[in-house]
Order: C-alpha cells, then structure tokens, then sequence
C-alpha cells in the first residue's frame, strides 16, 4: 500500500479500525470468507472486543461485512461474494 494512502486512511479511520479493516483484508480468502473469534483478533492486533465489534457493525451497516455465525464472517468486497 502506499505510503500515503495508508497515512490518509489512518487519519480518516483512526489507527486501530485501520490495522483491523487491513488484518481482515489480508486474513480473508479469495471468497471473503474469515474464520477467527474476537478473542484471536483481541490477542493478535492487541484491540479490545468493543472497538473490534463496533468495526464489526460498522461494515455491517456499509454491507461489506456480514457475520455467518460466532468465528466465521464474510468480507462482502467484489463481484465474487455480492450474493
């Protein structure tokens, strides 16, 4: 990523949700699909539950981001998981 997008990116969404859109991004498969639990995410990005679940919900209300169950979530980014 550029340099300096990802400085605007950070300023615009604030360190931690970027860091957590970008884990999400690079941890997804070709489908979107992800499978982690809050917990892992807390541990490995060292964030807590109510900043992860707020970005959780935030991409739900933009309809990027859609929760299957408990650990298992789709990133809805392209023509291949617009279902």
């Amino acid at each position: 990523m550029d340099k300096k997008l990802k400085i605007l990116m950070q300023k615009i969404l604030g360190k931690k949700r970027f860091e957590l859109l970008k884990f999400l991004c690079e941890n997804c498969d070709e489908n979107g699909f992800l499978l982690i639990k809050i917990s892992e995410i807390e541990e490995k990005l060292n964030l807590s539950k109510p900043m992860i679940i707020s970005t959780f919900n935030f991409l739900e209300e933009k309809k990027c981001f859609k929760k299957l169950k408990n650990g298992f979530y789709q990133l809805k980014l392209g023509e291949k998981n617009d279902s």
